[in-house]
Order: C-alpha cells, then structure tokens, then sequence
C-alpha cells in the first residue's frame, strides 16, 4: 500500500485524494449524458480531474497553504504560488500522450484541455492570446518544477497513475513538456486561424470545462458524489394527466378548446428523431401544462429506448421572474396531485435571487454551502429557471455560468413565451440551439402564442395545429385608437370607465403609469398599481389580489405581459411592438368568463410632446407596428395568427443580424473575452440591454424587513468575506423580497450601506410611496417597467 503524498490541495485534504475524487465526479457527470465521442470525453475529462490541481505540488503552494494568516497573504501575490499554468502544461501533454497510446487523432482536445484547466479559478479567454507561451512562463514553471520534492511527487505520480493517467509523471518529463510547449502552442494558433468549425469546438470546449469546474466545486465543498444519485422513481409520464382529473374545469366553450388542445398535444406520435417542437397556440389555451406533459412523455420515450441508460433532464425557461414562481407552483400541484413531494431534487426554481435551500427527501436538508453549490450546478430533474440563466450557460465566457453547461447535453428544453428574445439575436439563438440539437443531442419546445420567425415552420414540428385554435378564438378584438396622439390628462378626461367591468391600463414607463394612477387613485376604491418600483414581496401578493378579482382597476408597466395569468374585461395599451400587443390582449377575457373583450391600443405623449413608446422601443419595430394596426378599426382574435405572422415577416427582413452574426464569429474562433474592445466577443452577449444605470435600494417597509435587514447589517460588520458570503447566502431569498432597482441618475437616494443604499423605516415616506413605490423626485430619470 502506497504511503501519503503528504502533499495537499486544501487544508487537512490530500492532494492525491482531491484529484481523483475530481476526475471520479467527472468521469460520473461525463457518463450519464449522451456525447458524441462518449469514450473519447470521458478519458479526457478524466486526465483534466487528474491533473486539474498539480501546479499544488510545488512548495511555493504548499508553503502558501500552511502559513499563518500574515504569511498567508504575502504567498498569495507571488506568481510561484500559482497553480493553473503548471497544472494546464501537464494537462495540454497527458491529453496528448492518451490520444498516442490509444493511436486516435487528437484533434483540438490537449488544447482544450489546457485551456479549462489554466481558466478553471477564472473566466475563459480569447484562445489566440492564450496560445502563447513565453520566456517568463517558461522560467518561472522552471522555478516551481525545481522546488517540488521529488520523494513526495513521485508518491503522488504514482497514484494518479493507478487512477488512469497515461503515464507516470516525474520532473524530467515535465522539463521537457515545459520545453517545448511554445512551438506546440503556435501550432494550435495557425489551426485556429483556419478554424471555421461553427459551434463544434465552442460546445466541446465548453463541455470540457464545465464538467471540471463542477467537479472541482462539488468535491471541496461536498465531497460525498452520493449526493448526486438521481432522483427519477418519482417522475412518470402520466403527472398531468393525474392532475388533469383530480382538478375538475368547469365544462366552459374556453375549457373545451383547453381539453382539446392539450389531447392534440399529447397524442402526436414521437420521432426520436426529430428535435424542434413547437406549441403555438393562443394566449390562456394551456400552454403551461400542455409543453411539460409532452416533455414527460418524450422523456419516458427516450428513457425507455436505451432501457433506463440515459434520462434527459427538462429545463423549463421563462423570459421573466414574475412568471417563475406562477408555473413551478402549477408543476408542483402536478406532483402533489400524485401524492408526490416535488423536493429540490426533483424541482428546482432557480435564478439570481433564488432562496439557497435544497432538499432530498424529508429528513436530508444541506447546509447553505452545500446547497448553494447543488443549486448553481442544476443538480435537479425539472429546473424552473429564467432566459437569462439558461441564455449565459449557453453563450458565456464566464466560470460561474458555464458551470452548468454539460447539465444541458440531452436535455429537453422548454421555451416559454420565446418571442421575448431581441429579434437581432435569433440568428445566434438559431445556430447555438442547432448545435445543441445536433452534437448534444438536445430535444428544444418552442412554446408562444405568437409565431417568431427564429426557424423556419418547416424545420420544426407543430404538436398542435394552430391555425384552428386561432380561428376558433372570439374572446377579445382589438381597437387601434392612432389617429391622434393624447397625453395622459386627455387619456383620464376622454376615456369612460363602466361600472360593472374591470380595466388593465398598461404604459411604457414607471412615470407614466405614476402620472395615471395619480389622476384616477381618488376616483375609484378598488384600484391598485404595479411596477418594479414597488418591492417584490408587496408586487406578488398584489398580483395574487388580482387573480383573486379584488381589483376594479389596475395601472401598471409591462411588467404583466408575458405569462402572468390575470384576467381584465377591458385592456388599455400605451403603443408597442404587435407581439406586447398581443400579450396584453392574452391578459383580457382570458377565460372566456365575459361578454367581449375589449383592447385599445393608444399612443401617448408626455408634456414635451414626445411619445412615452420612443423612450423604449426600437422605431423600426413601432413603425411596422403601426402600419399594420393603421389598416384596421377592429381587429377580431381570429385574426391575431395572421397579423403576427406579417409582423415577424416584416421584422425578420427589416432588423439587422449584424449582432448574432458577430458573436456567431466569436463563438467559431474561440474568442470569448478580448483586451481589444474594437472586436466583438462572446462576453459581449446581452440578452438584456440596460437602458439606463442602476442602483439596489433595500426598503425596509415592515417588521419583518426591519429584522432582514439587522441580519445584513451584522455580516456587512464582518472581516471575514467567505463567512460573510456564506451568511449572506442565508437570508438572500429574504433580502431581495424588499430591494428595488432605480436609475443612478435620480436625485432622492437614501444613506448607502456597503454595496447599496437603505431605506430606514423611519423615513420611509421620503423615499417611498407605499402605494406607487419609490419616489423618484425628479423628472429627468426615465424609468421602465
């Protein structure tokens, strides 16, 4: 039996320990998914988990590692205690040596191999600058290969030789490695040059890296790879059918085109394959339920076919967080209707202001650390998460993002309300999501109740048919009211308001809908506002009191347009593009419950006589827009797929791709951060563009924010960062409940506390409105949403 290394790679862990633990996660992450080149990938991310940490040998790192907290921080600067470059050279050659014994072409996979190793504590960078090896490089891995002692390394060669290294590394070996790697590297610069692969390398690479950095996280802070025993029993195929019959509908003309709709979906027979599918049906039909039973029956499908080898997780994206807890409650009511406990191991919610808690089963909750890392790294069957989460681990160049990007390989993957997506981006979109279907073997569900033009019809299949659900539909018509501009006085003046009906009034700006609410506040009793202004945890219960119909009148920004299911006789909009027009008309007559929607569509101008839409839309788009509407006086819900689809045709022809096609050569060279920032790389993928700079305000509106607030004051106290973070991690699901984002240029902002600013219960009245939310003061700040 081999004695210690007594070398280590954290405190009290053993060096020899934490790499083959690593390369043991890999291998597992690496060996239920479904990769083209499987064997190839498994050995490679294998040797990357071995060699991921070796740099740690050097006694400059073990030096730095059991020195005392002042001695601590004078290693942390030297360039010798560095571990990724020495650890990144021996990567690059054992990749290289396996693919020579094995006599296979190792294409790009050393470099590759370099690189996630070299970026695995930092973010991937442009691969032609790291293709560069230089004297210094040279010299100082020199220095640090002669401090290692030899006794101690040649132990520890040793055993990651028995775990599947290769070869068995000694410091001779290296010293040449370290030799001639420069000539090695401007090799792989001039393949990179003519490098004209679309999405392959870009995926295979990514693929690297994310399976090391979840490995290496999961082992440091886990070290225990039963956590990730899947949790598959619970989830069968028939889940909504199940809820579908323990929840009677009332037997209503909108149900029945439900029932209808959802059956068409279902029953359509599955070609494995195929991997586009489209849901295009109109708004309140269903969409929800109908895409995640389908996805369930594709997944049983495919688990059945390699007889229980592979089973696909579901990712469930949505463009916004207001609609992020409405559908993971619809699917956890699915779970519940089967006597099932959708735990965090089985449904995750998850984007940027997630409450850190993860659940296996009754008696197994994690620690915030443990279930941080187990959250971050979707280690779930049905992940409930946002575009934004889902669009930067596809197109990213950082860490933190693409940690997760191998949980994608043959996944099923639900796109809800898809039209969201900047139209400059949906050649990008297109070609990403085609490599994924191609080399990853990704199942996509495009589900909208409009008709982007980001595929082709013919490249997807339709479950269900949508044109004679849209035909069917009599729910609601649309009256264009563009003749004239009208500023928000004569909007208040002219328009009637019956009694017995309720009314959505939706504008383009916080400040307009303010100026509104302001006008009509004192006229009506039963009347409520909306915006992102008001804190999070008063917006949602406001929107349960909407669904509820406690509200006569409701004046809010777009913020309730896509996916949120509440339900108004009478819709009023502010201009905007034909699909948000077409989304507010999903939030009238819903369901069907009265005589005739009505939706008017009006365009509003401010003091200064300039257009509240302006301020927030592309004009190209408003243009289309308005020479559409301009043909018609009604427009009757029938007739809502065909003026959609004009409007794409008109878009999808007039807006430039010059933006995907540049982050598209990004992606095909590699280049995913630059120091030139003259040329475009994939780090300057935005799916959001910010229309003005923001500043977080806490607002400390009750008790209970009072007492959340305390807990941050106390950690922001603490000199300890990790224990700081970690504490944070605690109470965040808490903390962003009562913090609001408003524009840097206002003039009324409270006392700053460490990295935001505070509102003190005390004074709350002089910067917020407990019915309109933050008081901006002034005028000049153009506020959306």
């Amino acid at each position: 039996m081999l004695p210690f290394s007594n070398l280590y790679s954290h405190p009290g862990r053993l060096l020899e320990d934490h790499l083959i633990s690593v390369a043991n996660l890999s291998e597992l992450f690496c060996k239920d998914k479904q990769w083209p080149a499987q064997e190839i990938l498994k050995a490679v991310t294998r040797i990357v988990g071995l060699s991921h940490d070796l740099g740690k040998a050097t006694n400059f790192f073990q030096d730095y590692l059991h020195a005392n907290k002042e001695n601590k921080e004078r290693h942390r600067d030297t360039p010798e205690t560095h571990h990724s470059l020495f650890s990144a050279v021996c990567a690059y050659y054992l990749v290289k040596e396996w693919f020579v014994k094995n006599k296979k072409e190792a294409g790009f996979y050393p470099f590759f191999a370099f690189e996630a190793v070299k970026r695995h504590h930092g973010n991937l960078r442009d691969l032609m600058d790291e293709a560069i090896f230089d004297d210094g490089d040279k010299k100082l891995l020199t220095k640090q290969l002669r401090s290692i002692n030899t006794a101690n390394f040649a132990i520890l060669a040793q055993y990651l030789f028995e775990a599947g290294l290769p070869t068995i590394l000694t410091k001779e070996i290296i010293s040449q490695w370290i030799d001639g790697l420069s000539r090695e590297l401007r090799a792989y610069k001039r393949a990179l040059r003519q490098n004209h692969g679309a999405t392959d390398n870009y995926l295979l690479l990514n693929a690297t890296y994310s399976i090391l950095l979840d490995a290496d996280k999961s082992d440091v802070v886990l070290k225990q790879p039963d956590v990730f025993k899947r949790e598959t029993d619970s989830i069968t195929d028939n889940l909504v059918d199940v809820y579908k019959t323990k929840n009677t509908f009332q037997n209503s003309p909108i149900n029945i085109l439900r029932e209808s709709a959802y059956k068409e979906g279902i029953e359509k027979d599955i070609d494995l394959q195929k991997k586009l599918y489209s849901i295009n049906i109109p708004t309140g039909l269903g969409k929800t339920l109908a895409s995640f039973s389908f996805a369930l029956k594709l997944r049983e499908l495919i688990k059945n076919k390699t007889q229980g080898e592979f089973i696909p997780r579901i990712v469930y994206a949505l463009p916004f967080l207001s609609i992020i807890e409405q559908n993971a409650g619809i699917f956890q009511d699915v779970f519940k209707a089967s006597k099932a406990t959708p735990y965090t191991s089985i449904l995750l919610k998850h984007h940027h202001l997630s409450e850190v808690f993860y659940q296996r089963d009754r008696d197994e909750e994690f620690e915030t650390d443990a279930a941080k890392i187990l959250i971050e790294g979707w280690n779930s069957e049905i992940i409930v998460t946002t575009f934004v989460q889902l669009f930067y681990t596809l197109i990213s160049n950082k860490n933190k993002s693409l940690r997760k990007f191998h949980k994608l390989n043959g996944s099923i993957i639900i796109l809800d309300e898809i039209q969201s997506i900047p139209i400059k981006y949906w050649s990008l979109i297109k070609s990403v999501f085609q490599g994924l279907m191609d080399r990853l073997n990704v199942y996509v569900i495009f589900v909208t109740a409009t008709k982007p033009l980001i595929f082709e019809k013919n490249d997807m299949v339709g479950l269900i048919e949508s044109e004679s659900y849209f035909s069917k539909m009599s729910r609601v018509t649309i009256e264009p009211l563009l003749d004239k501009d009208m500023s928000l006085r004569e909007l208040y003046e002219t328009f009637e308001i019956d009694n017995d009906k309720r009314y959505l009034f939706i504008f383009n700006t916080i400040n307009a809908a303010k100026e509104f609410y302001g006008m009509v506040k004192n006229d009506y009793k039963d009347i409520s506002f909306l915006s992102t202004h008001i804190v999070p945890k008063e917006r949602l219960a406001r929107i349960e009191n909407i669904k509820k119909g406690k509200y006569k009148i409701v004046v809010t920004t777009q913020l309730v347009e896509a996916g949120v299911d509440i339900d108004f006789d009478v819709v009023l909009r502010d201009i905007a593009p034909l699909d948000s027009i077409n989304q507010a008309a999903g939030r009238c007559n819903r369901n069907g419950n009265f005589t005739h929607g009505r939706v008017y569509v009006v365009s509003l101008i401010n003091e200064n006589n300039s257009r509240y839409a302006s301020f927030i839309y592309d004009a190209v788009l408003l243009d289309i827009t308005r020479r559409i509407l301009d043909k018609y006086q009604r427009i009757d819900e029938a007739q809502f797929l065909e003026l959609i689809e004009e409007y794409y045709a008109e878009t999808s022809s007039k807006k430039s791709q010059d933006k995907s096609r540049e982050i598209l050569k990004a992606i095909e060279k590699l280049r995913y951060d630059s120091e030139d920032r003259e040329t475009v790389s994939i780090s300057d993928f935005r799916l959001i563009d910010e229309e003005y700079s923001k500043k977080d305000v806490f607002i400390e509106i009750d008790d209970v924010a009072a007492k959340v607030w305390s807990r941050y004051a106390k950690l922001e106290r603490s000199k300890d960062l990790f224990e700081r973070k970690r504490t944070f991690d605690e109470i965040k699901g808490d903390f962003y409940q009562y913090v609001i984002s408003v524009p840097a240029t206002t003039e009324n902002f409270p006392a700053e506390v460490g990295y935001l600013y505070y509102v003190e219960n005390a004074f709350l009245s002089d910067y917020y409105d407990r019915e309109t939310g933050f008081v901006m003061k002034d005028d000049r700040s153009l506020v959306i949403w």
